[in-house]
């Protein structure tokens, strides 16, 4: 007797959620090997070319040279450059809300160590924000803030930083984004400089 399987459209748009991080990631692999984007795609302000893929450099416990703490007082203290780009909301969430900040997996570029620390809002976890930081004469300093929703930082080949965030489609509920955008940022001549942004964000 033969059997049919049926898959209902909530269990398409939960495993379609779940496989949004390897999307990411096998576009990138697509954008390297010379492959164009898929026609559902949209490619946003052109920066940086993709970096040559090369094994990840180890970097570390996520806690050191600086604890959370320590990364959470440099981001409340930072000024110049780290406060110019519109991140007062982090700022003002860490002010008062010491466990909203969290280290994830560190990584290296240009030989260097960079931490990251994860910000989320104090009344549902959701991540907003995320801060790279490095050791500057024995103190920690900002380097790049990242903004996004339910956003994550992963490290790369190559050194570099992998930013995808979730994005609204067109009829999606407050609750729930479908769509995505990811962004590689890459560390050149002492500064992070920001790749492509590839999203999906029309409906099918």
């Amino acid at each position: 007797m033969h059997t049919e399987s049926v898959t209902t459209h909530s269990e398409f748009r939960h495993a379609r959620r779940a496989l949004r991080p390897l999307a990411g990631v096998l576009l990138g692999v697509l954008l390297l090997a010379g492959c164009a984007p898929d026609p559902g795609l949209r490619v946003e302000d052109p920066g940086v070319p993709a970096p040559t893929v090369t094994a990840s450099e180890p970097a570390g416990p996520p806690d050191e040279p600086f604890s959370a703490g320590e990364v959470r007082e440099a981001i409340i203290s930072a000024n110049g450059p780290a406060r110019q780009q519109g991140m007062d909301q982090v700022h003002e969430v860490l002010l008062v809300c010491s466990g909203c900040l969290r280290l994830h997996d560190p990584f290296i570029a240009g030989g260097q160590k960079f931490q990251i620390a994860m910000v989320s809002t104090p009344s549902d976890q959701q991540l907003f924000a995320g801060v790279v930081v490095s050791e500057e004469d024995g103190e920690p300093e900002v380097n790049l803030i990242v903004s996004g929703h339910d956003l994550t930082l992963t490290p790369g080949r190559g050194g570099t930083l992998v930013a995808q965030e979730s994005t609204y489609r067109e009829r999606d509920p407050e609750c729930c984004p479908s769509g995505w955008s990811v962004r590689v940022y890459r560390y050149h001549d002492g500064r992070f400089e920001a790749g492509q942004r590839i999203s999906q964000n029309s409906g099918n």
